[in-house]
């Protein structure tokens, strides 16, 4: 039997988590580097890899459409990734929050894994010489930066990142082939069209 009535709490409440994170007592500006300043970006996401409350910080952000800033080990661009791919609803489950946070920074939490083993664990091959790409999405975040993976195909196989925007060649028919092959950047299509127009060209003269 107890005496409370109610006037009271029966247990205290539970300690708001903000005050139980890493960055309690720590100059806030850390967490909201400037734009591009990559080292800040990941001195802040150290600390939030550690954090025992990143997870709630996380959620507070997503949910609360936090634009600026680095959240529970999440920057501005991993953040609206997961907006992307997950409603608002779903974000407030806290098995589909935390899986969607460790998707988000499975590369950054997983240092030693590189994007060659990214391409060989995802690729898989199709008939016709093709290659498919096994992955749950269509773009992922390596170290916090974004990244596809026809954007990877042509970075394993031309030792550059790619111009623009990454795309299929147009005698490859499979639209989910990302054979590095089968793959033209920006720079390259401009090059074929210049080659295609001397071509002609030399075809009239002869002509």
């Amino acid at each position: 039997m107890t005496h409370y009535t109610g006037a009271v709490p029966a247990a205290p409440r539970p300690t708001d988590w903000r005050l139980l994170g890493a960055c309690a007592g720590l100059d806030p500006d850390r967490w909201f580097p400037k734009p591009g300043n990559v080292v800040a970006v990941r001195a802040a996401k150290s600390l939030c890899f550690g954090c025992p409350s990143m997870l709630k910080c996380a959620s507070h952000a997503l949910t609360r459409n936090e634009e600026t800033g680095v959240w529970g080990g999440l920057s501005e661009g991993q953040r609206t990734t997961i907006r992307k791919k997950y409603k608002l609803h779903q974000l407030e489950n806290p098995a589909v929050l935390e899986a969607a946070v460790y998707e988000a920074l499975h590369f950054e939490l997983n240092p030693t894994e590189t994007l060659r083993d990214v391409w060989d664990t995802n690729t898989y091959v199709l008939p016709g010489g093709h290659l498919g790409w096994s992955g749950a999405s269509t773009s992922f975040s390596f170290h916090g930066i974004p990244i596809t993976p026809k954007q990877l195909a042509f970075l394993l196989d031309r030792g550059r990142k790619a111009v623009g925007i990454v795309r299929r060649a147009p005698e490859c028919p499979v639209v989910e082939c990302v054979h590095p092959q089968h793959l033209l950047d920006a720079d390259e299509r401009r090059q074929r069209v210049a080659a295609a127009k001397a071509a002609r060209a030399a075809t009239d003269l002869a002509a």
